[in-house]
């Protein structure tokens, strides 16, 4: 990420997805901004930045753990996202909530805003190493948190990362990672192997490379529930994965989804729902007293 055209195409995902980003019934986001919230370690009346906030996963907990002697920004580059979130925090009456639109790789804070930034399913897009971390470093006060959340990518006994089965990962890998005419950035699955977060050590020195102490790598399983195979696929259009399904033909699209979805519903446990336990990798950092 961070040139021009693969910050227009992240835009453009992310707005056309924003109607139904985490809206499908899958219970996935919600889950992970809380323990994000928990993990971090936020306190009642600490300033907060929730980076990439989407819709609110993260804002949500946030706003409830610093009550409202605190405060929350959210900033997220679609101006869709932004919208959403806003209107909801209004409904829910929280006043020290607060939305931008802003690009959350470049966060536009004085130094030593902030007692916590967070990061919930976003940061690692664009994160190849410390450097696009330090932004967050610099806007935070002396001994200020920083804490994330992503797709782990740390090998399972297979050798391979373990979010799906393997048939249906071994389906979908190719047009994950394999490049595209007219493709704007690379996703963050391509060359997975050379990513920042194939090992808790990985982790741990990029922290350190962006200037964090004490840092903490926790990963989790997250078990994601579906009804059906098709359910799955569906959920996979309303977030960033989206990307996939948009790099391909309608047909293409149609005979994946198709199989994909096929290949899911032979999971089905004894009472029709498809399970698939999803790891989570949760960082913290903090940066350097004064």
């Amino acid at each position: 990420m961070g040139n021009s055209e693969s910050t227009a195409e992240m835009h453009r995902v992310f707005n056309t997805a924003a109607d139904v980003y985490d809206q499908s019934g899958v219970d996935f986001f919600g889950p992970i901004g809380r323990r994000l919230v928990e993990f971090s370690g936020i306190r009642a009346g600490d300033s907060v930045l929730d980076v990439g906030c989407g819709r609110g996963a993260v804002l949500w907990p946030a706003a409830a753990a610093v009550g409202g002697t605190g405060e929350v920004i959210g900033i997220d580059l679609a101006e869709e996202m932004v919208k959403y979130a806003d209107a909801d925090a209004r409904s829910q009456g929280l006043t020290h909530v607060t939305t931008q639109v802003m690009n959350g790789q470049v966060p536009d804070f004085p130094a030593g805003r902030f007692d916590a930034v967070l990061g919930g399913f976003s940061v690692f897009i664009w994160t190849h190493g410390g450097a696009e971390l330090r932004p967050y470093r610099t806007i935070l006060r002396p001994g200020g948190l920083f804490a994330a959340s992503a797709p782990s990518f740390f090998p399972t006994a297979t050798g391979k990362w373990g979010f799906l089965p393997e048939d249906v990962h071994d389906l979908l890998l190719p047009h994950l990672t394999q490049p595209k005419e007219g493709d704007a950035y690379d996703c963050p699955f391509t060359n997975i192997h050379n990513n920042w977060l194939v090992t808790p050590e990985a982790v741990t020195a990029t922290l350190t490379d962006a200037g964090f102490t004490d840092v903490a790598v926790l990963e989790e399983d997250l078990p994601i529930v579906v009804e059906s195979g098709a359910q799955w696929v569906d959920w996979t259009r309303s977030h960033g994965m989206r990307r996939l399904w948009d790099r391909l033909s309608e047909q293409e699209a149609n005979e994946l989804s198709a199989e994909v979805a096929r290949r899911l519903d032979a999971l089905r446990s004894a009472d029709g729902t498809i399970t698939l336990p999803t790891p989570i990798v949760y960082l913290r950092g903090r940066a350097p007293q004064a």
